[in-house]
């Protein structure tokens, strides 16, 4: 039985120990979207992936809690102004950090299943967008959400900060090295 009868909505994806980094995120999202919050197993993709089995949403904005929204415009525009599923952040590849606008018709035709390690969810983050393509092609939103090298401490340790007009990313994990 699905648990919630909405036809659109913002997914944030969080854990226990991210309680700063979530109250950071839902405090910066002003919209009348409804906003669920997934704190599962399987890292971003057993989000997505427990979105789809316990929901009903037909479309959803998927973000995870280290994103902070700079102008709610960005929901109006993935979901008003696009009918195709949107890419937020197109670096390193499409559904960079796994942002975007995802279909329930698309990722129900698709072998999705929750990734085990960190190492597994960074190799299908590099993926995703490419199974994705094979049913359709998302618009690719924003180019500027790539690597900088502009750096904070933040929540206790330092995060790389990627940012544009509409939000801001900030990462704690850069490089393959910090696995």
């Amino acid at each position: 039985m699905k648990i919630f009868n909405i036809k659109k909505a913002i997914v944030i994806g969080t854990r226990p120990d991210r309680k700063d980094q979530l109250e950071n995120c839902l405090s910066s999202i002003k919209t009348d979207y409804p906003v669920l919050v997934v704190d599962c197993d399987g890292y971003e993709m057993g989000k997505i992936y427990w979105t789809l089995l316990n929901t009903d949403v037909d479309e959803f904005i998927f973000l995870q809690d280290t994103v902070e929204i700079k102008n709610n415009d960005l929901f109006k525009v993935c979901f008003e102004d696009f009918d195709k599923s949107v890419s937020i952040c197109n670096s390193p590849r499409m559904f960079g950090c796994y942002m975007g606008k995802y279909k329930r018709s698309i990722l129900e035709r698709m072998a999705l299943k929750p990734t085990q390690t960190k190492l597994s969810s960074v190799e299908y983050e590099m993926q995703i967008g490419d199974d994705y393509s094979n049913f359709e092609m998302p618009i690719k939103l924003f180019d500027n959400l790539g690597k900088t090298d502009k750096f904070i401490e933040r929540w206790g340790h330092k995060v790389m900060v990627i940012e544009n007009e509409y939000l801001i990313k900030y990462k704690s994990i850069w490089n393959r090295n910090m696995l």
